[in-house]
């Protein structure tokens, strides 16, 4: 049963004041009723001390705060997030997902069933029949988001049809066997680099459809230089695998 596993959502963090509580308080509230980890990278607007006051409302390991002293990208943060959610032992599943709720939480249960039925990695899928982005998109982000995920599924050859998302189920021991410390993208890369790693384990994908809607408060942080490198580092990852190291 998915209501056996012991789960934990790791939420990095930067600047969402204005979107943290009610986050929070939805996938608190949600079926699943997961622990949380928010990986916090100093937010000048108070971010963190907005996760302090919902963890006081809860019982004591709900709601965890790791706060970071460097804002060095996106995949420097799960790396510091999945560590801590893996030390503590407590977890057998371990969910990442956005801060800003462009991520469905009602989804967080199915995935976790799938987990339940075997899966050692289940992705919040955008594009498998079901999936979709939100009318609110404008055409060329659309575009944007759907070329982008082509090109590195074609050029990496993975048989997932999200390949860049970032709402992901993981089964904890899949993720603890990953060496993380070479999965070294900064940005948006490091999904396409998880992601593929385990498909090189040999890892049970599955794919679950969600709608991924716009955040309706704050700015999103994606950037030409983040689109840049995960272009990049999607060229390297073809030819010397995740680590896109020699």
């Amino acid at each position: 049963m998915a209501e056996a596993l012991r789960c934990v959502v790791v939420l990095p963090t930067y600047d969402e004041a204005d979107n943290i509580t009610g986050m929070l308080e939805r996938i608190l509230g949600s079926a699943l009723a997961p622990d949380v980890l928010v990986v916090d990278d100093s937010s000048p607007d108070g971010t963190g001390a907005l996760v302090e006051q919902v963890a006081a409302r809860y019982p004591q390991g709900r709601v965890r705060l790791l706060t970071r002293t460097t804002k060095d990208g996106l995949g420097a943060a799960y790396r510091a997030g999945f560590a801590h959610a893996l030390a503590a032992g407590e977890h057998d599943v371990v969910v990442q997902m956005d801060a800003d709720g462009s991520h469905p939480v009602e989804a967080l249960e199915r995935m976790t069933a799938e987990i339940a039925a075997g899966a050692d990695l289940v992705l919040g899928a955008r594009y498998v029949p079901g999936g979709a982005l939100d009318d609110a998109w404008p055409w060329y982000r659309k575009a944007l988001s759907r070329g982008a995920n082509v090109y590195a599924r074609v050029l990496l050859r993975a048989p997932v049809a999200d390949l860049t998302g970032g709402f992901k189920a993981w089964r904890a021991d899949l993720l603890r066997s990953l060496d993380l410390s070479q999965l070294t993208a900064a940005g948006y890369a490091f999904q396409i680099q998880t992601t593929l790693a385990a498909l090189q384990r040999g890892a049970t994908v599955r794919e679950v459809p969600i709608l991924f809607t716009e955040r309706t408060h704050g700015t999103s942080k994606m950037s030409r230089a983040i689109i840049r490198e995960a272009m990049v580092a999607v060229l390297r990852m073809r030819r010397h695998g995740p680590s896109g190291h020699r």
